[in-house]
């Protein structure tokens, strides 16, 4: 049943929304907090098993909602269906990709790697 597609999608982009607010009022709260941030203890802070986390689902979230938005105005406004299906391709390649990337980068810290 699609009766309500549209209110899911709608649901989840504001869910997104929620976690990415709540991920950078953290980030800030941490600037504001913390002692000045030199290098060191940013990358610190960033490869701590729960700062890579945290960094990993802000990004799956951000490529989440943008998905949902892209999605949304390629379903209501490029009407050629292989058009459609082209762009929402490239966008999704490309999405899907930044976090792949943001997951092996993280997963390489704790690997030694970088």
């Amino acid at each position: 049943m699609r009766l309500f597609l549209g209110q899911r999608a709608w649901v989840l982009q504001r869910l997104t929304a929620l976690v990415q607010l709540f991920l950078l009022a953290l980030g800030a709260a941490t600037l504001l907090i913390a002692p000045p941030l030199a290098y060191e203890r940013w990358y610190a802070l960033a490869t701590s098993t729960h700062g890579a986390v945290l960094i990993v689902v802000f990004f799956a979230t951000l490529a989440l909602h943008g998905w949902i938005g892209v999605r949304d105005i390629a379903l209501d406004y490029v009407h050629p269906p292989f058009l459609r299906l082209a762009v929402l391709t490239v966008v999704g390649v490309i999405l899907f990709a930044i976090v792949i990337r943001v997951v092996l980068t993280m997963a390489a810290h704790f690997a030694g790697g970088a």
